[in-house]
């Protein structure tokens, strides 16, 4: 354990970190790979691309039974991943972050896009956990990616480059894995299924994925001894090809999943791994994504459009007895059986145009539109089990009834509320390279864009009808808010690359990152105190960073090393106030540093070593006044939810045996060292989440069509907590911790058709 993590550690003293490549075996040369990220017409040698960039296969986490954004952070230096429950999570990159997740905030617009293909499914604290995409890489974008992929890509964008049909061949995998959670843990069970259909040869393909999978949980309720957090999945996709001429390809996919399952949270006063839910605590995500690509080639250029259409309906619930006691009824016995619920319904439509140069001259470019409509109902409740005979007697109000008093949503039910959000955007964007000397490439490029965003809130019960009220007289009237934020600019980027040779390379780059303004939910005077703004305004960043991607000892060896500094203004600060309200504001600068650095190594044709390592300083530049002397960030402040220092190694080793068998040995090590929930501890919500390091390892023999795996994830149990919520209601058993699923040790046996 202490030589993994002192390997890792040895990455950046020796600026020697990264990601390891997939490389061939039998070879001693590093595979070259080949990203789509440049939106080019065609595929690009990671190692020319003058930006960092890292790329996964699929195997590199299948292996392990793995492959969720949590699994793909372990890998990727600079993200990383608080998770709360399946599908509800939010992703970090280059410390450009300011809060956690909060499932109630609809106008929290997301810092990092993820797309699979051409397809954005971004959703702040919410990004959809799909085990069936059948993935060909992952392409993982470091630093704001606005130009050529829009606001939500302000500190960075995941890509998910899906399997597409072959026209010729009828093949197929399936996959079935078991294992076994230790601790509070049990049985794991998955299957996986692949057939790719050459409906007419070289013209029509059709590719089928299914998964089916049921996860144990591993949180104790010590209610009734019962772990809380079973996950449950069910997930198909379907792609079509259509090679319509020899210069027209059409690709369709639909993609629908349910995910059923629990919450990940346990008690830091408890024993480890232990909650206490009076309810029962699930989350249910189903979701369905469809796609339509069309590629045509021009001749001298080629025409791209791709349109989409999301559909996802969420369900969060928590048990909440403990603010449903200490908020109404001061913390006295009993604890109250409340539910606090959070569903969401999202519609959203995006359109791309893209056309790009081809040929071999010495200017290439890429210029099109973007077009979004989307709107977001979110409605949230807290049904109390007896809330409104209680009320009645301790507040001498006899027939007291939640719904017919307070215009709840049902009686028992001190809260309700509706936030419907209706978005729309449009952009330009347009990058061009130029080559000089046939060794140097200039870049320009621009976005312009235009967003709008209605806003409907609506809040009743006891605890939304508090406009009017007061701590002593609580009786109001409903919440009630429309407004609307509307932002417009352009977003430019600037890169030069000297290629010193066909191995070598240094480049720099400046490029502007953005984000969206949104509105506030409206913020009760007389019960917080605070006179909160009805919107917040956009905020922006610069990007300058300079790196070196290098080839080595004779194609055994890359080593690509970059250092950044980012300048973010009118930062959308988030104030959580005493009384449970929160709202947004433009406020302050913060800056991030940084180096990520990473290489991968053929030792020999048969063996192959991997190191990567990020190191980041994000900080408030000078004090950041909100208004709130308690939510004023002081100078120096570290951002939250940044680890400093993370490190990744990895290792593989492939033993021939007889005829074309193979025996192979691999195991991954991944660092992240601790970060805190807020700026600084005068702020209050300010807990430590600690610094984790997960050990895999696994031992895979193939033989002809079939594979057979014994594998095991965070086998020291280094690994523990992703998220914290600090508490600040005394009868709560301390902070609110939400974990990661401990050693966990399986069988996997594939087989090809």
């Amino acid at each position: 354990m202490k030589a993994y993590r002192a390997l890792a550690l040895w990455s950046v003293g020796a600026l020697a970190a990264a990601q390891a490549a997939e490389t061939e075996v039998g070879t001693e040369k590093i595979e070259r790979v080949e990203v789509t990220a440049t939106r080019a017409a065609g595929a690009v040698d990671v190692q020319q691309v003058p930006a960092a960039i890292t790329v996964l296969k699929p195997e590199g986490l299948s292996r392990y039974g793995q492959g969720n954004l949590a699994d793909i952070a372990n890998l990727v230096p600079a993200m990383s991943v608080q998770q709360q429950a399946p599908g509800v999570n939010n992703i970090t990159m280059r410390g450009l972050v300011v809060r956690g997740i909060v499932p109630s905030e609809v106008q929290d617009a997301s810092l990092v896009a993820v797309y699979i293909d051409d397809m954005p499914v971004t959703l702040k604290s919410s990004n959809p956990d799909l085990k069936v995409l059948d993935l060909e890489r992952v392409e993982v974008l470091q630093g704001p990616q606005g130009t050529l992929f829009g606001a939500g890509a302000m500190a960075g964008a995941v890509r998910q480059i899906t399997q597409k049909p072959e026209l010729g061949e009828l093949f197929g995998t399936v996959e079935a894995v078991g294992s076994d959670t230790s601790g509070f843990g049990g049985v794991n069970r998955n299957l996986r299924g692949m057939v790719n259909l050459p409906l007419k040869a070289d013209v029509l393909g059709l590719r089928l994925t299914g998964y089916t999978g049921n996860d144990s949980g591993y949180i104790r309720n010590q209610v009734n001894g019962k772990t809380t957090n079973d996950v449950s999945t069910n997930q198909a996709r379907a792609a079509l090809r259509l090679r319509a001429s020899p210069d027209l390809m059409i690709d369709a996919s639909v993609t629908a999943s349910n995910i059923k399952g629990g919450v990940n949270d346990a008690y830091a006063g408890l024993a480890p791994f232990t909650t206490i839910a009076l309810l029962p605590q699930t989350s249910n995500d189903n979701l369905q994504l469809y796609n339509l690509g069309v590629s045509y080639d021009m001749g001298g250029a080629q025409l791209v459009s791709s349109t989409s259409y999301l559909h996802r309906d969420t369900l969060y619930v928590t048990s909440a007895q403990y603010p449903a006691t200490a908020f109404i009824f001061g913390g006295k016995n009993p604890l109250m059986q409340a539910a606090y619920t959070i569903g969401n319904a999202v519609q959203d439509f995006a359109q791309e145009f893209r056309l790009n140069s081809k040929g071999g001259g010495p200017l290439k470019w890429t210029a099109g539109a973007f077009l979004e409509s989307g709107k977001r109902d979110t409605r949230q409740d807290e049904p109390t089990t007896g809330f409104d005979e209680r009320f009645a007697v301790a507040h001498n109000f006899p027939g007291y009834d939640s719904q017919a008093n307070d215009l709840a949503f049902q009686p028992n039910d001190f809260f309700s509320g509706t936030q419907n959000t209706k978005s729309r955007q449009v952009a330009l964007f347009a990058e061009g390279t130029y080559t000089v000397w046939d060794q140097l490439d200039l870049t320009a490029g621009v976005r312009l864009f235009r967003g709008t965003q209605d806003f409907d809130l609506r809040f009743t019960g006891l605890f939304g009808n508090l406009v009017g009220a007061t701590p002593s007289a609580p009786m109001g009237q409903p919440e009630v808010s429309n407004s609307s934020a509307t932002s417009r600019g352009a977003n430019p980027r600037f890169a030069a690359a000297w290629r010193v040779d066909r191995e070598h390379m240094l480049y720099a780059s400046a490029g502007k990152g953005f984000r969206y303004g949104g509105n506030n939910q409206p913020v009760p005077f007389n019960f917080c105190g605070v006179n909160a703004p009805a919107t917040f305004a956009p905020d922006s960043l610069w990007n300058y960073e300079v790196g070196s991607k290098n080839t080595l000892l004779d194609q055994r060896m890359t080593f690509n090393a970059s250092a950044y500094v980012i300048e973010w203004k009118d930062v959308q600060v988030f104030n959580r106030l005493p009384c449970t309200y929160y709202f947004t504001q433009n406020a302050g600068k913060l800056r991030s540093e940084g180096l990520e650095l990473e290489t991968a190594l053929k030792l020999t044709r048969h063996a192959t070593l991997g190191l990567s390592a990020a190191y980041n300083h994000a900080y408030a530049t000078r004090t950041v006044v909100t208004g709130i002397a308690a939510q004023n960030i002081p100078e120096g402040s570290r951002a939250p939810y940044a680890p400093r220092l993370s490190a990744t190694a990895t290792a593989s080793y492939t033993v021939p045996v007889r005829g074309n068998d193979e025996v192979g040995i691999a195991a991954s090590y991944a660092y992240h060292g601790d970060a805190y929930t807020n700026f600084a501890p005068a702020q209050g919500s300010y807990a430590r989440i600690p610094s984790s390091n997960t050990l895999n390892a696994t031992i895979t023999y193939k033989t002809g069509a079939y594979e057979f795996g014994l594998f095991g994830t965070n086998l020291t149990n280094g690994a523990k907590v992703s998220d914290v919520t600090p508490n600040t209601i005394a009868i709560q058993p301390g902070d609110t911790l939400f974990m990661v699923r401990p050693r966990t040790v399986g069988l996997r046996a594939k087989a090809r058709f």
